[in-house]
């Protein structure tokens, strides 16, 4: 028989070692899921169920979940069956051949899932909750003041795990809304990708502040032109930086159309002149851990949009 989840069954951060249910038997949860929302944990305790000693016997409820098409399982996959997918819509282009998608299994960890809508520029920042193969993409907001999206409306999507950049199209499928705030989208018929470098640099245009050790010396404006995990490219019209120095670089970084404000600690690896501008090559030496994690969503976003 299925129970009703207590106080402590699910804990944020942690693989669920059970599978969790919905009252009447719908798989929600895969064992060995990580749930990482204070939001979704709560929906969890409202909504789930697990199983009893008896469950298997009386129910019929199999404890394990079968391997997927593919023959890859996850333990971050989250499935919701397919009772509200509409199969009975025909193909907009029955005449055109399938090219073979080539999605990523959730071995590894999305880093993020953005819809864009087609023509616009203003990213949907997204969890991608599971896959279903050949059939739905299990998406949800992960903010709760995100816009909705829009039925009928083509996305272009990204997503980004391991070392790749993943790109292509879906929409809303009919009926979409799933349990826990989740929507089904169409699965791709064709996924382009590229490899993105371990460190990869991306190309800003950001106003910084760098504060050297120098007594009474006030704060400079330098260009940072570039920011990665591990570095940051300024240019400033003053030579005052020598390889070696220590310095402290102060910039704000649009993140989720949110402004988080940032300071490194850094060191100067490189510099060289043009023209009539200086140009430093600054390696990260010292950071927060918050000011790393803005970082690295700046990064991604930024590969994102690219």
């Amino acid at each position: 028989m299925l129970i009703k989840l207590s106080a402590g069954d699910i804990r944020l951060g942690k693989p669920i070692d059970f599978a969790v249910y919905s009252g009447d038997g719908k798989l929600l949860l895969q064992q060995g899921y990580v749930v990482d929302s204070e939001g979704l944990l709560e929906r969890l305790y409202r909504l789930g169920h697990r199983e009893g000693t008896a469950a298997r016997a009386r129910t019929g409820i199999p404890s394990t979940i079968e391997p997927s098409p593919t023959g890859d399982t996850d333990r971050n996959q989250l499935l919701f069956g397919t009772v509200n997918l509409d199969r009975s819509q025909p193909d907009e282009n029955p005449t055109t051949s399938k090219k073979s998608p080539s999605l990523p299994n959730l071995r590894q960890k999305v880093e993020f899932f953005h819809l864009t809508r087609d023509g616009g520029t203003d990213a949907l920042r997204m969890e991608l909750a599971g896959v279903i193969p050949d059939e739905a993409l299990i998406a949800r907001h992960t903010r709760q003041d995100a816009p909705a999206l829009a039925t009928g409306m083509v996305y272009e999507a990204r997503l980004f795990t391991g070392s790749r950049v993943f790109k292509f199209a879906t929409r809303l499928l009919p009926e979409s809304s799933g349990p826990l705030g989740c929507h089904f989208l169409k699965y791709p018929e064709v996924v382009s990708q590229a490899i993105v470098r371990r460190q990869h640099r991306v190309p800003t245009s950001i106003i910084g502040q760098l504060h050297t050790n120098e007594y009474q010396r006030p704060a400079t404006d330098v260009l940072v032109e570039n920011v990665s995990s591990i570095g940051v490219g300024i240019s400033a019209e003053q030579d005052f930086l020598i390889v070696g120095q220590s310095a402290r670089l102060a910039m704000n970084l649009s993140i989720d159309s949110r402004t988080r404000h940032v300071e490194v600690v850094v060191e100067v690896r490189n510099r060289r002149q043009e023209g009539g501008c200086f140009k430093y090559g600054l390696q990260i030496v010292q950071v927060p851990d918050e000011g790393r994690r803005d970082i690295k969503d700046f990064v991604l976003e930024s590969v994102a949009a690219t």
